[in-house]
């Protein structure tokens, strides 16, 4: 009997060693914006866009949130971007799906077959990707706030919080109560920008805890690489307009001056 115990004990110690383990991922340090506006989300919490397309050469769209207990976000398909989620701090639950729905309108368990949702609670420095067509969410399964950066690429997506009925919030230490139809209302502002959200972890999916999204490649490079693409300087409008003028001023002072040799030849 003794011997079974260690037996088990060894066994267990061996599944411990031999279980992969999310690389951690040191998310590089940005300027937030010095404008970067602030919303509510769909469950009322409040959120910030530290970086917008307009500010990253059109690369990215980064977004920076802390997730209270018990929320998050409700499995969701995004049909024109893709979207890395870094948790920051603290513990988050995150879900993948396994199939790819392609196509406005497709809505799993409705005109399209349900999916398995693979759920994974990820530790601090954990970066996961979520490519667009496939179900993801996020849900904070702790007793203790996690903070949450949310990357979009293309950017463009945060166009859908200058739609009618989108609470902008202006204090972050003075966040406005949404109404009882807030969820509605966010639900259909995102609809129009290719988003599909369940009402529900299950919705769209049985959800199976395991580690298979350590098994995926989370495009770490490419998010580093977009990110520096993001941050490089661009000349200015008036820059390159002066350079445009300085070129044609030359051109036509060569023009000239070749026109006024031809006339001496003559």
């Amino acid at each position: 009997m003794k011997l079974f115990g260690v037996g088990v004990l060894s066994s267990l110690l061996l599944a411990l060693a031999v279980t992969p383990k999310a690389e951690a991922f040191v998310f590089p340090k940005i300027t937030p914006d010095p404008d970067a506006p602030s919303y509510l989300f769909f469950d009322g919490q409040p959120f910030t866009f530290v970086k917008r397309g307009e500010t990253t050469n059109g690369q990215y769209t980064l977004r920076e949130t802390i997730v209270p207990p018990g929320k998050g976000a409700f499995p969701h398909i995004h049909q024109d971007d893709d979207e890395w989620l870094y948790v920051e701090e603290g513990i988050l639950r995150i879900f993948t799906g396994e199939n790819i729905y392609q196509g406005d309108g497709l809505i799993p368990g409705v005109n399209a077959p349900k999916d398995i949702l693979h759920a994974y609670d990820a530790p601090a420095g954990t970066l996961i990707y979520a490519p667009r067509y496939r179900i993801h969410g996020v849900l904070n399964p702790t007793n203790t706030p996690s903070k949450l950066k949310v990357l979009w690429n293309p950017p463009g997506f945060e166009e859908i919080f200058k739609e009618p009925g989108i609470i902008q919030v202006t204090d972050l230490s003075n966040v406005p109560t949404a109404p009882p139809d807030y969820p509605r209302t966010y639900a259909q502002a995102s609809g129009k920008f290719g988003l599909v959200s369940s009402i529900a972890y299950d919705q769209f999916g049985e959800i199976v805890f395991d580690d298979s999204i350590l098994q995926e490649d989370n495009r770490a490079d490419y998010v580093l690489q977009i990110i520096a693409d993001g941050s490089r300087e661009v000349p200015e409008p008036s820059a390159i307009s002066g350079m445009l003028i300085v070129g044609a001023t030359g051109a036509v002072t060569i023009w000239k001056r070749k026109r006024k040799s031809v006339s001496k030849v003559g």
